[in-house]
């Protein structure tokens, strides 16, 4: 990390967490005692290990909450969920390989969901501009989303990309609705048929109105800061702890843009698990 500002509250907390004070005797001060996670059995000796307040129940809770304001379309609370998860995880004890991969994976959903609630406002900037608002709306369908999320992501970008008649694109976007599994839900009757009819009527015009920054046939990773593609071969760098993406070389040894305290571009071993 380089910047702990966000990690002080919860730094403090696995200190204070992991001490109780007990009254001495009249006069005297009272004692510190340290809590250990690993002495059910007996007091560990020399193997003690601090108790400590954060725990994988805690980060999954955390998600669930980004999830749920994210559903509600709260997006500056989803945004604090997710930040405050994130600021959460290097502090948390694993007990195995599978809690490990599990912290990995919330790591990966934190990063994904910030961006794209990121690229989410950049799109209410860019309401008035054709190009940027379609191409903004293709890279949200692009971010690591639960399939209900998706589904929202690929409705909202097949019907600005349908306004802004480009067709090709919103095609596309309706192609990948309709082949979700949630689509075949009765709930979604109204939605799949309106897809189904964007879809037609795409393929008969067959033209983009735009020239876009964007190719769905080809992999890519987003831009963070400026929110571009970034296409397999670009130079590029990464946070080492989240694994943001820039391709601005000035980002370099700045704060990365998405967890808010790791460096850009420092090679690092990242998040230890295990």
């Amino acid at each position: 990390a380089s910047e702990f500002a966000l990690l002080k509250s919860n730094m403090i907390a696995c200190y204070l967490g992991s001490m109780t004070s007990a009254p001495g005797v009249s006069g005297s001060p009272s004692m510190s005692i340290p809590l250990l996670r690993n002495d059910v059995n007996g007091h560990p000796g020399a193997e003690s290990l601090p108790r400590t307040p954060l725990t994988l129940k805690q980060t999954v809770a955390g998600i669930r909450n980004g999830y749920r304001f994210f559903q509600g379309g709260k997006f500056n609370e989803a945004k604090a969920a997710f930040v405050s998860v994130l600021a959460e995880i290097p502090l948390v004890v694993t007990g195995n390989r599978a809690e490990g991969n599990e912290i990995k994976e919330m790591l990966s959903i934190c990063r994904e969901y910030i961006t794209a609630i990121r690229i989410k406002a950049e799109m209410a900037a860019a309401a008035t501009d054709p190009v940027r608002s379609t191409e903004l709306s293709a890279y949200f369908t692009h971010c690591n989303l639960q399939p209900v999320h998706l589904l929202l992501a690929l409705r909202a970008a097949m019907g600005t990309a349908f306004k802004n008649k480009n067709f090709i694109v919103a095609a596309s976007f309706a192609r990948r609705l309709l082949e979700l599994p949630d689509m075949s839900n009765e709930r979604n009757a109204e939605l799949r048929v309106k897809a189904t009819k964007v879809l037609q009527k795409s393929e008969q015009m067959a033209r983009n109105e735009h020239q876009l920054n964007y190719d769905e046939t080809k992999t890519f990773a987003i831009d963070c800061k400026d929110f571009v593609p970034i296409y397999s071969g670009d130079s590029s760098t990464q946070c080492s702890y989240c694994g943001s993406t820039y391709a601005d070389e000035s980002m370099s040894h700045s704060l990365c843009l998405t967890c808010g305290f790791c460096a850009v571009g420092i090679q690092t071993i990242g998040l230890v698990t295990g």
